[in-house]
């Protein structure tokens, strides 16, 4: 299954440095097995905006350049 990202819905959210919207938490680095691995801040609105397809990851779109002509 591979390493997951759990986050509480009983811990508060803290304002993100980037967005500035309060959507950031505290989240626990879980195994497999279930060890907790450690800790990391996500922030919620700032991972939803990064997130691609499957079906597109590794394709880029093409630039947004004219060719010079």
């Amino acid at each position: 299954m591979g390493t997951q990202i759990r986050i509480s819905r009983e811990d508060g959210s803290l304002p993100c440095e980037v967005c500035g919207f309060r959507t950031m938490h505290v989240a626990q680095v879980v195994a497999d097995d279930g060890t907790v691995l450690g800790r990391t801040l996500i922030c919620t609105t700032c991972q939803r905006s990064r997130h691609r397809p499957e079906s597109a990851a590794g394709t880029e779109a093409p630039p947004d350049e004219v060719p010079a002509g």
